[in-house]
């Protein structure tokens, strides 16, 4: 009878287990999606296939073969999409997870990541500004100075 409840305690505890793990699985999906990751990979085709046509024009591949090929990228994206799970988990708790997906379902967080390109963008300008114009600061201070490279 101890074997009975000890079996079918364990079956229990398997299944209640591949439950949550199911979930946290889902979870990381849902926030690898969330968070722009996966769109960052889908925009990654959207670039890789017309480039490729480009240079294989001459080739004359047919339009079938292109949409073959979209269709084979796009189903590598489940690849790709299993091992940033296993990835994220790695790194993060399933209540870690749970927590940054509530965070990023804000709309604020959304904005955000629908702007991170373009922040980058104007960013690394800046940067590259005000780096220069540091250089030559402290080089025409050194020169009035009177010293010299």
């Amino acid at each position: 009878m101890k074997q009975l409840f000890a079996i079918l305690f364990l079956v229990f505890s398997l299944t209640l287990f591949s439950q949550n793990d199911v979930s946290y699985d889902n979870d990381v999906r849902h926030f690898i999606e969330i968070n722009g990751t996966m769109g960052q990979y889908q925009s990654a085709i959207g670039q890789l296939i017309p480039m490729l046509k480009e240079q294989y024009k001459d080739a004359n591949v047919p339009e079938s073969e292109w949409i073959e090929i979209d269709v084979m990228a796009q189903k590598s994206l489940k690849g790709l999409s299993d091992d940033l799970v296993v990835i994220y988990k790695k790194y993060f708790t399933h209540n870690e997870i749970i927590a940054l997906n509530k965070l990023y379902e804000k709309e604020v967080a959304q904005k955000f990541i629908n702007n991170v390109v373009n922040l980058s963008d104007a960013s690394q300008e800046a940067s590259i500004v005000w780096s220069k114009n540091l250089y030559h600061n402290i080089t025409d201070l050194l020169h009035q100075k009177g010293y010299t490279p």
